[in-house]
Formats: C-alpha cells, sequence, structure tokens
C-alpha cells in the first residue's frame, strides 16, 4: 500500500476528485457533507493496476482555519496530490498549504487542476507547476481532469501510480511510531485508534507505549482498508483495537511506540529554516505526525535553536517538523531535529552566538 494526502485551498475539489478516483465518500460528517466543504481529515483508497497495490488517500480541508487539521493529515505522510482548480487558480490557501509541504521536506507530489470542464487548465497548470518548482517537491506531473465529466481520470491514475511506484520501500523491521488520527469506541471491541503506519510492523498480541512512555497497551486485534489482519507492514493506513488502563483517553495528536525504543524528549535543539531564528517568537507550536504542542524557542545561532516542549515527544536525529506561529500570520518554518538530548545551557546568554 501506498499513503498520500490532499493539499490546495479550501472548495478547489478535493473532495470531489478522490471520491471520483475512489468511488469512496471522504467527507464522514453530515454537516460536510451538507455544506459541501471537508471540516476534517477524509480517509479513503483505491486499487490501482498500474501499481499493483492500494493507494490510500487522507483528504484535508483546505480552510485556513483548519491548517492545524491539514497539518494532521500530511505530517506523516509522505506525498501528496496537490489540487487547484481552474476556474479560480492559485489562492492563498494553495500557498499556506504549499509551505507547510515545504517546510515539511515533502518531495513526491502529483498536481491535478480539476474543473477543466468549467475553464481552461493551460494557464492554470503552468503557474501551479512553476510555484511547485520552487519548493521541496520540484518537478511535478500534472495533469487536467474533470470530477464532474471524468475527462483525465485514468491520465491522472496513472501518474499517481507513476509517483506511488517511485517512493522508497520503508523498513518492515523499523520501530514502530503511529501517530494516531482518530480515536473511537467500538461496542464489544473497545478502544480503536487510527493512523498511517510509516514503517515497521504492528501485530495483533503486541505491546505499545503511549508516547510518554506511561501506558503499555496490547493490541487485540488490526484492520487494513477495513479487512482484519494479523500483521500490517508499513507504509499502511490502519486501525488498532488496543486494551490496557488509559486506552479510554487516547486522542488524535497522541502516539503509540514500540516498547523499549523511543526515548521521549521535552528539550531538543534543531535547525530551523528560513528568516533568522532570532526573528521567531518566543512562543510557537511545533507540529510532527499528528501533534501540535506548544514550544519554547531559545536562538543558539543564525538558523539553530533549542525548543522547550510543553509535553514529551518521541523524536530521533533528523526528524522533520513544522514550527507555526500563534493565528499563523507568519509563513511556517522546516524543522530538523539535531540533538535530543542535548547538554544544558548554563553560561547566562549562552543561547546565543
Amino acid at each position: 500500500m501506498r499513503v498520500l494526502a490532499t493539499a490546495g485551498h479550501v472548495d478547489h475539489g478535493k473532495s470531489a476528485l478522490v471520491r471520483a478516483l475512489t468511488g469512496m465518500e471522504p467527507d464522514r460528517y453530515e454537516e460536510e457533507r451538507r455544506r459541501g466543504r471537508t471540516l476534517d481529515l477524509g480517509f479513503v483508497w483505491t486499487r490501482l493496476d498500474a501499481l499493483g497495490d492500494h493507494l490510500a488517500f487522507v483528504d484535508v480541508p483546505g480552510h485556513e482555519r483548519f491548517v492545524p487539521t491539514m497539518l494532521a493529515g500530511a505530517g506523516p505522510v509522505p506525498a501528496v496530490l496537490f489540487v487547484v482548480a481552474a476556474d479560480q487558480g492559485w489562492q492563498p490557501q494553495s500557498q499556506e498549504h504549499l509551505a507547510v509541504l515545504d517546510a515539511l521536506g515533502v518531495r513526491h507530489a502529483v498536481l491535478a487542476v480539476t474543473r477543466g470542464d468549467l475553464a481552461d487548465p493551460e494557464p492554470v497548470r503552468a503557474d501551479a507547476v512553476a510555484r511547485l518548482a520552487d519548493s521541496s517537491l520540484g518537478t511535478v506531473a500534472a495533469v487536467a481532469v474533470s470530477a464532474v465529466t471524468g475527462t483525465g481520470l485514468d491520465d491522472l491514475r496513472t501518474e499517481l501510480a507513476r509517483m506511488a511506484g517511485a517512493l522508497p520501500d520503508p523498513d518492515p523491521d523499523a520501530d514502530v511510531r503511529l501517530w494516531l488520527d482518530r480515536a473511537f469506541t467500538v461496542r464489544g471491541h473497545g478502544t480503536v485508534v487510527t493512523g498511517t503506519l510509516g514503517a515497521g510492523t504492528l501485530r495483533v498480541g503486541d505491546r505499545l507505549v503511549t508516547g510518554d512512555g506511561s501506558t503499555v497497551l496490547r493490541v487485540r486485534g488490526l484492520q487494513s482498508l477495513h479487512e482484519d489482519r494479523a500483521a500490517v507492514s508499513g507504509v499502511a493506513r490502519v486501525a488498532v483495537n488496543v486494551h490496557g488502563p488509559g486506552d479510554a483517553g487516547l486522542t488524535r495528536g497522541q502516539v503509540l511506540l514500540s516498547p523499549d525504543c523511543w526515548r521521549p524528549t521535552e528539550v531538543l535543539d534543531a535547525r530551523i529554516d528560513g528568516e533568522p531564528v532570532a526573528g521567531l517568537p518566543r512562543q510557537v507550536t511545533l507540529h510532527l505526525g499528528t501533534a501540535a504542542v506548544p514550544v519554547t524557542v531559545r536562538p543558539l545561532g543564525t538558523d539553530t535553536a533549542r525548543l522547550t516542549l510543553a509535553r514529551p515527544l518521541p523524536l530521533r536525529i533528523g526528524d522533520r517538523a513544522v514550527l507555526r506561529a500563534p493565528g499563523g500570520g507568519r509563513p511556517p518554518r522546516g524543522v530538523t531535529v539535531l540533538d535530543v538530548q542535548p547538554p544544558r545551557l548554563t553560561r547566562r546568554g549562552a543561547g546565543r552566538a
């Protein structure tokens, strides 16, 4: 299986497009279907013959108020279907979503120019391709489509299969770090959590620990794409039936881990992309996986800082994350973790170069 997220401005047809590609409804709530606007993450999939496997979509909302939700959907996913409408062109949330993907360092994408039945898609296609080329996404395949007439959908499936097939294969023996994007109770079964398993393997009977290491849970059951499984290896969409103390308190933004493999940290040193770190607000939010955690920034150099987290997260050197200022008035900043056990700063002013 391969998993990708959608991205693009509100009302540019992201949900309509994945609905047309998969035959499944990504909008899970009645209010979303009534308003014709995605408000939360949606999850659908299809099998692509050219890929020889399933392709799952995490459909994200496009409205500016839901950028944190978009980050929760795109954060754990290695690739994106970027959508721009032919009749509206590049819009503010197109730019913000691109800035988020660039900050995350996402390098794999296909561009879909929707509503090709309403306007000439070529000017918008050329403009969007140029904008994406200046980001981490680089040069991307672009397809003009119409979810209404079906024009271009076969070409889009071909490009999606080509892109998905080129994604690096994850390590099935890697330590599990499952960021949760949903948690709910099923009568007779208990707590079920879902997420995108990026690497590693989950098995029925496994023990997992919560992100702070305080709780051990047992895997009672596994599903992937609504099918019961004894084991699932990444990359995959998974639903995990867990049992243990406090399992009812699991929510989006939490994480389940292989035991004794991760060291949660509240203090880290990181490289920050973009403008000098001294210009950052002291209080920002760190987005990693599906988590959004308040952090305090202490500059160390022009592009490095010490980040103190409001709660511990399981991090490793090289992890990519995003810093976002309150209110979203500033561009998101990409973060690369440099040290998860940094030495204590004792000298007054030692945090500045």
